[in-house]
């Protein structure tokens, strides 16, 4: 596979506060377009306690689905829609330096075929732990993937949170995302 994604552009929406009694204090939305598929996409960036952020993104014609981080478009693009959601990560460090970020790959869930993929090493997990390190070093962050809940972080080397406890914060947060095992 070849690594040519530029992304496209994002746009600020806003910012929304948390009050919900958990670790999630913030969440900045983004926007952006694909002139591919030709849909907008909204990238959802879910601050939690010591700068670490949750990277979620959805099909804007999507959104008052209860699957709408899984739901297949399958119109192609993937590379770029998954390279313009990255674009939030540098925006984010502007504004805290030490941020951590993770992914959680949503399990594919296409409606048309009856199916629903398998928790493990999903298909956007797989371009995750592909792109991310291409497009991220290990200059600042430290790499850790989750094959058996299709989960990745970020973790910023200039982080007061360690591993152990950004874990234990999305374990807290996002209870549905089952064990987190290397």
């Amino acid at each position: 596979m070849t690594f040519d994604f530029q992304g496209y552009p994002l746009t600020f929406i806003q910012k929304q506060r948390c009050k919900d009694g958990t670790a999630h204090l913030a969440t900045f939305i983004y926007k952006f377009y694909s002139p591919v598929t030709k849909y907008h996409y909204i990238v959802r960036a879910e601050q939690h306690e010591n700068n670490v952020f949750a990277i979620k993104f959805y099909c804007k014609k999507d959104r008052k689905s209860d699957f709408k981080y899984a739901k297949i478009i399958n119109r192609g693009d993937l590379g770029n829609i998954i390279m313009s959601c990255a674009h939030v990560i540098p925006l984010l460090l502007q504004q805290f330096a030490n941020a951590s970020f993770a992914f959680a790959a949503a399990r594919s869930v296409d409606f048309r075929n009856k199916l629903i993929e398998n928790i493990e090493c999903t298909q956007r997990y797989k371009l995750y732990a592909y792109m991310i390190p291409v497009k991220f070093g290990e200059l600042t962050f430290e790499h850790i993937a989750y094959e058996k809940t299709s989960c990745y972080i970020l973790r910023n080397k200039q982080s007061p949170a360690t591993i152990n406890e950004i874990e234990n914060l999305f374990k807290a947060t996002y209870p549905s995302l089952l064990q987190w095992h290397v």
